[in-house]
């Protein structure tokens, strides 16, 4: 194996890793969860995953302090 796709290999498995740390609240996925399962969905491959998606993107709220940077 070349060292280039070990560390490709490495990188990924950390990146997987961190995933659920920066995931949406409980709660919120929860509830996304029980919709998918009540929808009425075209079997296709990832579908679930797209709907879960727009789901936690719809009822996650966005911030909306604007952010301070120092004048220089």
């Amino acid at each position: 194996m070349k060292p280039e796709c070990a560390l490709a290999v490495v990188t990924s498995l950390v990146l997987m890793s961190l995933t659920p740390a920066i995931s949406a609240p409980r709660p919120i996925e929860d509830f996304c969860f029980e919709k998918l399962q009540q929808a009425t969905l075209a079997y296709r491959r990832g579908t679930g995953e797209a709907f879960m998606a727009n789901c936690i993107a719809n009822n996650t709220p966005t911030p909306t302090k604007k952010p301070k940077y120092r004048k220089h």
